[in-house]
């Protein structure tokens, strides 16, 4: 059920993001610096950093440098359709990172804490510190 909502969110964006041009996609509609292809950057990013680094224990050299200030900036070469491409290829290997774990499984993070999915779990690592 977990993945379900998580594809029906990632399709949202992606309908969101869906016929904008370049220009509209590098447009403002908030006072901060977001805009609807640095959102789709960002979450990107977020799904290397949970699904790849996290749950699946890559190396964070294996997937290149991290998008500059976390995803939200745009750089000259990103287009709708390449921001749209990057964030199905992430979303691609999400899922393939999470088919082999069920909520149950309790996953070291990179940063010294863990991830528990169990409500339950009683890991020795799951405690808050």
């Amino acid at each position: 059920m977990l993945e379900a909502f998580l594809d029906l969110y990632r399709d949202i964006l992606k309908r969101k993001l869906a016929g904008l041009s370049d220009q509209q996609v590098r447009q403002r509609h908030v006072p901060s610096q977001t805009t609807p292809g640095g959102l789709v950057k960002h979450l990107t990013a977020v799904e290397r950093e949970w699904f790849q680094l996290v749950l699946a224990g890559r190396p964070e050299d294996g997937l290149g440098p991290p998008p500059a200030g976390g995803g939200w900036i745009l750089s000259s070469d990103d287009t709708a359709e390449s921001l749209l491409a990057g964030y199905e290829r992430a979303c691609a290997a999400s899922r393939q990172a999470a088919s082999g774990f069920s909520l149950d499984d309790c996953v070291d993070s990179r940063r010294g804490r863990s991830r528990c999915g169990g409500s339950t779990c009683t890991c020795e690592h799951s405690k808050v510190r």
